[in-house]
């Protein structure tokens, strides 16, 4: 896009005007993608802290840093030892209080025995059954287990270390996807669809290019910033991208066909674009409105046709009403 030529006026008055040679294209149609640019940050579709239920001594560590585990893997284990004592003695009781329970049946079976005996002895049954639910589930919060399948976080925790029951040993993230959320101005809002697609670029991996979904459109526009987040999943089988990654967005908010001509045709004087048209070789000046940039072309919206003609060589020298004369032998690299 360069600035204009010289003044129509300041052609010779009362001579006549010779032909400027000048080389033309045609516009042609292109595939146009109206989208935004956007930053935005990583992170994975799960992640949690990894905190112990109860407190207690750690008696065995069995992952290390960065280690990727499966559902279910232990983890840390805490000293049980009070606990399968508690497990051991509330498994007695139950076996106690359920042979206390089914005599007290069989005598009512044969009208020996009082109601009231046989509720009392079927509530201390069910209260035992209770124990040792309780007993089996501190039991099993002694062992620290993996919640979903991910990659684990650094772990400082060793053997011997009193654990509060409140602080996190270590983080587990599920890396196969993770999300960009970015933020986009209001007047976006209308144009944003769940469905669309969204690549990224990171520094880490300056040269690759990663594609997602959109998954979420915000419901409402925050009041402080008159903006809306937006986020997209992205695949990441190969594990390169992780949480807190920078990431550039690009959304393609619609993609159309339209009118395009090589940069070198358009020419601007202050707010005014415009390019000459060659119509029965003369050049006509034509106001244009412009679009999307794509490549060495930019989409014009208004002012053009695909039939027309636009100079890219030689309108330095013109002016409306100019004739002109085709050199047929320019390369319209532009558009090739």
């Amino acid at each position: 896009m360069l600035l204009g030529g010289e003044d129509e006026n300041s052609q010779g008055q009362g001579q006549e005007r010779q032909p400027t040679r000048v080389g033309v294209a045609s516009p042609q149609m292109r595939s146009i993608e109206n989208a935004i640019s956007a930053v935005g940050t990583l992170r994975p579709v799960r992640a949690v802290d990894i905190v112990p239920n109860v407190a207690g001594r750690v008696t065995e560590v069995y992952v290390t840093s960065g280690q990727e585990v499966l559902e279910g893997d232990r983890l840390i284990q805490l000293d049980d030892r009070a606990a399968r004592a508690a497990s051991a003695e509330a498994e007695a009781t139950l076996s106690e209080t359920e042979q206390e329970y089914r005599r007290y049946q069989q005598l009512e079976d044969s009208n020996a025995a009082a109601e009231a005996r046989l509720e009392e002895a079927r509530g201390a049954f069910r209260r035992a059954e209770a124990a040792v639910m309780l007993a089996q589930a501190e039991l099993e919060d002694r062992t620290v287990t993996a919640p979903f399948a991910g990659t684990l976080g650094v772990i400082d925790t060793e053997p011997g270390a009193f654990l509060s029951g409140n602080q996190a040993v270590t983080r587990l993230a599920d890396l196969s996807a993770v999300e960009v959320s970015v933020t986009l101005p209001e007047r976006y809002f209308r144009q944003v669809r769940t469905d669309q697609s969204l690549e990224i670029t990171t520094p880490a991996y300056p040269d690759a290019t990663f594609e997602g979904r959109l998954i979420l459109r915000a419901p409402e526009i925050d009041l402080a910033t008159r903006s809306f987040e937006v986020r997209a999943e992205i695949d990441n089988a190969d594990g390169r991208l992780v949480g807190g990654m920078f990431a550039n967005s690009r959304l393609v908010l619609d993609i159309y066909d339209g009118l395009a001509i090589p940069d070198d045709a358009i020419i601007s004087e202050g707010l005014t674009t415009y390019v000459y048209k060659v119509a029965d070789d003369t050049a006509a000046r034509t106001e244009v409105t412009l679009g999307a940039s794509i490549g060495e072309l930019t989409e014009v919206r208004d002012g053009l046709a695909i039939e027309d003609r636009v100079v890219v060589a030689g309108w330095d020298q013109l002016s409306d009403g100019a004739p002109v004369e085709i050199d047929e032998n320019f390369t319209q690299e532009g558009l090739e």
